[in-house]
């Protein structure tokens, strides 16, 4: 065989090894694109009989911004301009009770509170519309137009106001702080987005928490008490978080790869490389995932977060470095255990309350040692599976509303040390007002 018929033979065994190649690689990435269809097909049929059709909600009426209670707070906590430091102490009060604050912390919120009337008056405003929808005009809300962090402020502001009118007896204006916070608290709720059901939740609990110390006070009026009750939130935080969870489902089901790019900074695309990215190799599979994921945190988070187990985030997530669609999946989930802790809690502390509200308007006249006797049982919280704890603390003359292991709880699932974290006791003073 002489030189021409060697180089030929090697062109020829050359051409056909990388046909070969080309056509097993052919092979392989359709047997994979099979493969994720199928699983897709299951994942979705399991979560479908689990938690219900993967079909967005309609959208809500449409009706303009001026007549939307969402666009006023947004507006309002725009308008909120102050110091860093004025910021935190905001913070700060708006999950301390007003009867523990030093006379510099009152001082401090009375001058921020006149420095900010007029956004304040906005924010006040924002409680008197029957409508509250994040979107522009009545739409579905996004991301992009929703300035969450300016309601944050508002709500705290408002909360600081609440507080603050409560210590100087301002009890009208109380209210009406509280019924802005609370019409909030019910909105965020409704709208199916993990930041507003977060923050949705937080304003449950700065309404709850702000309306104790009206309730805590014995002098405050049974006509009072009775206004109170109606003012507190309605929406439970726990069926806001699992209709949030399955309209991302559902997004994620309907955008795929695309989810990626609307959920994460375009900056942030270096840590997606090409192959992994790939729509017909890896797209059904990342969504997939998605589902069993998200499936499984739905299932566990049916229990109360005491009982979670102490590898929870792994019997969910699982390992997240590899295959690569189980990589992409756990790149764009977010804490959803903290978001469900923290939702557990505000429904929790709205139970406490209404615990405590149902023993004070059981006894007009005031509370005596054994009013804890009146007390129904509202069975066990969803934070701690326990029921709430009611006793007569002889000592301080204290009727102790709490809710035991709440705060260990909260401190296991909420990276925070502040209010987020604590579930405070509601103390009722045992006799009737004492003006004095």
């Amino acid at each position: 065989m002489n030189a021409r018929e060697i180089t030929r033979a090697l062109i020829r065994w050359t051409l056909l090894g990388i046909g070969a190649l080309v056509s097993a690689a052919a092979v392989g990435a359709f047997s994979l694109h099979i493969y994720g269809a199928h699983r897709l097909g299951d994942a979705r049929s399991d979560f479908e009989t689990r938690w219900g059709d993967l079909v967005l909600n309609p959208p809500p009426p449409s009706f303009p911004d001026h007549e939307n209670g969402a666009r006023w707070l947004m507006a309002g906590g725009q308008a909120i301009i102050c110091s860093i430091e004025d910021q935190k102490l905001i913070g700060a009060l708006s999950g301390k009770p007003a009867r523990e604050w030093t006379e510099t912390e009152e001082s401090g919120a009375r001058w921020i509170l006149h420095e900010q009337q007029s956004a304040l008056r906005i924010l006040l405003r924002s409680g008197s519309f029957e409508a509250f929808h994040l979107g522009a005009d009545g739409s579905r809300a996004t991301y992009d137009e929703i300035d969450f962090l300016s309601i944050v402020m508002g709500l705290r502001l408002l909360t600081v106001e609440a507080r603050l009118a409560w210590s100087e007896g301002r009890i009208a204006d109380c209210l009406t702080a509280l019924a802005a916070i609370s019409q909030a608290a019910d909105g965020l709720l409704r709208t199916p987005i993990v930041m507003t059901t977060t923050i949705g939740a937080a304003a449950t609990r700065w309404s709850a928490q702000a309306a104790a110390d009206l309730l805590m006070d014995p002098c405050t009026s049974a006509e009072i008490l009775r206004e109170l009750e109606h003012l507190l939130p309605v929406e439970d935080p726990i069926r806001s978080c699992n209709i949030t969870v399955a309209t991302s489902v559902v997004e994620i089901a309907d955008e795929g790869l695309d989810y990626v790019e609307d959920f994460h900074d375009p900056s942030m695309s270096w840590s997606l490389p090409a192959w992994v990215s790939s729509r017909y190799l890896f797209e059904d599979l990342f969504v997939a995932e998605i589902l069993d994921r998200w499936g499984r945190y739905l299932e566990i988070g049916q229990r109360p977060a005491a009982d979670w187990p102490a590898d929870v985030g792994l019997s969910i997530w699982g390992d997240t470095s590899w295959p690569p669609w189980l990589a992409l999946a756990g790149t764009v989930t977010p804490n959803l255990l903290s978001i469900r802790a923290r939702a557990q809690a505000a429904s929790t502390e709205l139970q406490q309350l209404r615990a405590a509200l149902d023993l004070r308007l059981a006894s007009p006249n005031g509370l005596d040692g054994d009013a804890c006797s009146l007390v129904d049982d509202a069975g066990p919280t969803v934070l701690t599976g326990r029921p709430i704890s009611c006793r007569h603390d002889e000592q301080r003359g204290m009727i102790v509303i709490e809710v035991p292991g709440a705060e260990q709880t909260l401190r296991a699932f909420v990276a925070a040390n502040n209010h987020a974290s604590r579930l405070p006791a509601i103390d009722l003073s045992v006799g009737g007002c004492d003006p004095d």
